[in-house]
């Protein structure tokens, strides 16, 4: 962390925003450090807390209580009570993730999360990335569960990001949905997941790339809900909620895109776990599948 930094608004710096002015003063830091140092109200212009927004004037002075460099960013090594090895050999990892809990940190130095379980489990690859989720190759929501592959060997990681950008590295999930799903879809939604909370779902466009279809196929009823599997390749944030939602059908106890019930499930998580990973193994170009048992509050297995 770096503290206590002051600037004066010199002749020719007036009529900066300020977010775009600490973005200029300090190149090295990450935007996302200069946002959250604003929204933490660690940024001052003069006495008073300053917005994103604010216009900055000649002989203003701007100071920083803390923000934060891109080393804090970096997951903090540590245990994380649910998680465990699904599968691990010399290259790659399977981990898999509880419920509610972050994959990659939201602010710096957090503690209690996957990729922080990751280097906990395996230090050299805060060496191999400096990316906040280190060398996870997926990333589930919050309040996701199951299965998130990760290399653990430079090689193996240069590799299956290759193949995850190709969308070689397939997820199926199990969902519980609200209502009766009778046939298979292929829900090609265009979604913008750019600002705000939810992503926005343009039901009158299509996406182009199937790569970023969800495939899903009803399993069986469930009382008034549906067993649901979904499968997606390359994916966008909320992707199968959103696109789910959409359809008519959205996931049980999704707090963002439906409803939670009173009881039963859905009352306590998001009814979405990441049941399977399959990827082409980097050393033998073998084909691995990893599943992760589906957590006991689904009810339905």
């Amino acid at each position: 962390m770096l503290e206590a930094l002051t600037f004066k608004i010199a002749p020719g710096m007036e009529g900066f925003r300020l977010d775009g002015f600490l973005r200029r003063m300090l190149p090295d830091l990450p935007a996302k450090s200069v946002r959250f140092a604003i929204d933490g109200g660690e940024v001052f212009v003069g006495r008073e807390k300053g917005a994103k927004g604010r216009i900055l004037r000649k002989g203003e002075e701007v100071a920083i209580r803390r923000i934060a460099e891109a080393a804090d960013w970096l997951p903090v090594p540590g245990d994380l009570p649910g998680a465990g090895l699904l599968y691990a050999d010399a290259d790659v990892a399977v981990i898999s993730k509880p419920v509610n809990v972050h994959t990659v940190p939201q602010r710096p130095l957090e503690e209690g999360t996957l990729a922080g379980y990751l280097r906990l489990r395996y230090p050299d690859t805060a060496r191999m990335s400096m990316d906040p989720g280190l060398t996870l190759l997926t990333r589930l929501d919050y309040a996701t569960s199951g299965a998130v592959p990760a290399a653990v060997t430079a090689d193996a990681y240069a590799f299956l990001a290759r193949e995850r950008e190709k969308g070689r590295i397939v997820k199926t999930y199990l969902c519980l949905v609200s209502g009766s799903m009778e046939r298979e879809m292929s829900l090609s939604f265009l979604l913008d997941p750019s600002g705000g909370e939810k992503v926005r779902v343009r039901i009158d466009r299509n996406e182009p790339d199937p790569l970023y279809w969800t495939d899903v196929r009803p399993i069986r009823a469930v009382g008034e809900s549906t067993l649901v599997r979904a499968v997606i390749s390359k994916g966008k944030r909320h992707q199968i909620r959103a696109h789910l939602a959409a359809a008519g059908f959205p996931i049980v106890g999704d707090r963002r895109y439906g409803t939670v019930p009173a009881d039963g499930p859905g009352k306590d998580r998001l009814m979405l776990h990441a049941v399977e990973v399959r990827f082409t193994h980097p050393a033998n170009g073998q084909a691995v599948s990893v599943s992760a048992p589906l957590p006991g509050e689904f009810g339905v297995i």
